[in-house]
């Protein structure tokens, strides 16, 4: 049951700013135009996974060392955090950083 909640919990996290970033990404007054807005969307869509491809190596030796269950409830316990900060983040630079907390914890 834990593996199903962390193959799920990751699809939310991954998936679930979809419908808001553009939007996000606009409120954050970085960008001049919308092909801007796009493109600074696409950074923050892109740093989840991007973190997580870097850092997925290192989990794997980890929980070759220290078992599953404690690697997989970091993983857990990093994607909360990372997503409950996400939210409240007043910035663009804030909100990459925890989506990049997020991919690295999750890796």
């Amino acid at each position: 049951t834990l593996s199903a909640l962390c193959r799920i919990c990751e699809s939310i996290t991954f998936m679930s700013i979809f419908p808001y970033v553009y939007y996000m990404t606009k409120d954050f007054d970085i960008a001049k135009n919308d092909s801007e807005i796009a493109t600074y969307a696409g950074m923050l869509l892109s740093t989840f996974p991007f973190t997580e491809f870097l850092s997925g190596v290192a989990w794997g030796r980890l929980s070759d060392r220290i078992g599953r269950k404690p690697v997989l409830l970091t993983g857990l316990i990093g994607t909360a955090l990372s997503i409950l900060i996400f939210g409240f983040t007043p910035s663009f630079p804030a909100a990459l950083l925890a989506r990049a907390l997020g991919g690295l914890l999750n890796g």
